[in-house]
C-alpha cells in the first residue's frame, strides 16, 4: 500500500509499504479521510527521519477482523481514537488512553499510521460514525474536533453563554462549530484574515483579526451583560494558538468567575499573574485530548445535532500528493487540510 513517511526538515516522502495485518482484538480499516494535526506538524519539522507510516486521525471502513473482535463487523464505517492503551490499567478503564501506564501507543508513532491506504486498530477504539457524518467528520472525530469537544465539556458550559477562541486554526475552527452545536455565542480571533473570515463560515457571531484590532476590548464588549454597553468579558475563553499574546489574554478577557483554558502548546513565557486569577475569581485549566467515552458522546451529538466539520476544511489532498499538502498544512493560513486516500 501506499503510505507517507516523514524524512526530516520538512521533507515526507510516498513510499510502498505492508499492509498492517490486525493482531488480537483488533480490525484493518481502508482509510477515507485523514486530517493533517498539529502534533504531525511538530514531527514534520524535526531534523530526523522515520520509517513509520505517520498520521494519527484515521477514519474509514473496516474491511477485516482479526481474533478475538466482538463488535465491530465488516463494512462498518468508524473513527479511530488515536491513543491506544493497554486497556486493563486503571487509566484505560476510565477511558484515559492518552495516560495509559502500561502499553501507551499511538497510531502513526508507535504503529503504522492514518496516512496511508490502510490502518491498524484496537477494536475499542473505534468509534461508529452516525449515518449524516462522513468520513471527514470521522477524522476530525478522531482529534481535532473531539479535543475540542472535551475542552467545552470540562469548562463546563451551557447553551446561549458566550465563549471567544483564540486561534482559529484546525482545532479553533472545531472550537467553533461545538460551541455552536452546543448553543453557545462565540467570537473567534486570529491574526490571519482569512482564518477570522473562516471561522464566521463556521458560525462565530464575531470574528476579530487581533494583528489590526483591539481583541481584549472587541472580546469584553462582545461579553456584555444584554442592554449595556459595558464590556463585562465572555464567560469563557478556549486558548488554542499557544502564543504568548493569546495566552496573556485570556484572563483580562474573562468576566468575573470567567473560566478559561489553554489548549494550544508552543510559547513557554509567562504570561499570567496569580493575582489577576484571585481578582477575577476566575478558574484556569489545561485540556488535552479527551476520553474515550467522550469520542462517544460526540459522534452521537453529530447525529442528534446535524454538527459537521466539513465547513473547517479548506483542502483535500490524495497521498500522492503528499509532498505539496504538507506544505499547505505548515503554511497555517487556512484550515483543516485532509488527505482522502479512495478520491478518484
Amino acid at each position: 500500500m501506499k503510505g507517507v513517511v516523514f524524512l526530516g526538515n520538512r521533507r515526507c516522502e510516498v513510499r510502498d509499504v505492508p499492509v498492517p495485518r490486525p493482531g488480537h482484538g483488533e480490525v484493518l480499516i481502508r482509510v477515507e479521510a485523514a486530517g493533517i494535526c498539529g502534533s504531525d506538524l511538530h514531527v514534520y519539522r524535526r531534523t530526523d527521519a522515520t520509517e513509520q507510516v505517520r498520521g494519527h486521525e484515521a477514519c474509514g471502513e473496516v474491511v477485516e477482523l482479526g481474533p478475538g473482535v466482538l463488535r465491530v463487523k465488516v463494512g462498518d464505517r468508524v473513527s479511530v481514537h488515536h491513543h491506544q492503551g493497554c486497556g486493563a490499567c486503571y487509566q484505560c478503564a476510565r477511558g484515559e488512553t492518552v495516560a495509559c501506564t502500561v502499553r501507551h501507543q499511538i497510531i502513526g508513532v508507535d504503529v503504522s499510521g492514518a496516512f496511508g491506504e490502510y490502518v491498524a486498530a484496537q477494536e475499542r477504539n473505534c468509534i461508529p460514525l452516525a449515518a449524516t457524518s462522513s468520513f471527514v467528520d470521522g477524522a476530525f472525530l478522531a482529534c481535532v474536533g473531539s479535543t475540542s469537544f472535551a475542552v467545552l465539556r470540562r469548562l463546563g458550559v451551557s447553551a446561549h453563554e458566550s465563549v471567544a477562541v483564540f486561534g482559529l486554526g484546525p482545532v479553533g475552527l472545531s472550537c467553533v462549530l461545538v460551541a455552536r452545536a452546543l448553543g453557545l455565542r462565540v467570537v473567534g480571533i486570529d491574526v490571519v484574515p482569512g482564518r477570522v473570515a473562516l471561522a464566521q463560515v463556521c458560525g462565530a457571531q464575531l470574528g476579530v483579526d487581533g494583528s489590526q484590532d483591539d481583541a481584549v476590548s472587541r472580546v469584553r464588549k462582545f461579553g456584555a451583560i444584554p442592554g449595556t454597553d459595558r464590556g463585562e468579558g465572555v464567560d469563557y475563553v478556549v486558548e488554542t494558538s499557544g502564543s504568548t499574546a493569546g495566552r496573556g489574554a485570556v484572563l483580562p478577557c474573562l468576566r468575573r468567575e470567567g473560566k478559561g483554558a489553554f489548549v494550544g502548546v508552543a510559547s513557554s513565557e509567562p504570561v499570567i499573574n496569580p493575582s489577576d486569577i484571585h481578582g477575577r475569581a476566575a478558574t484556569l485549566l489545561g485540556s488535552i485530548v479527551f476520553p474515550l467515552a467522550w469520542m462517544w458522546d460526540l459522534a452521537r451529538l453529530c447525529g442528534v445535532s446535524g454538527l459537521s466539520f466539513e465547513p473547517a476544511v479548506t483542502h483535500r489532498f490524495r497521498l500522492d500528493d503528499a509532498v505539496e499538502a504538507l506544505r499547505v498544512a505548515d503554511g497555517a493560513v487556512g484550515g483543516k487540510v485532509v488527505f482522502e486516500p479512495s478520491a478518484p
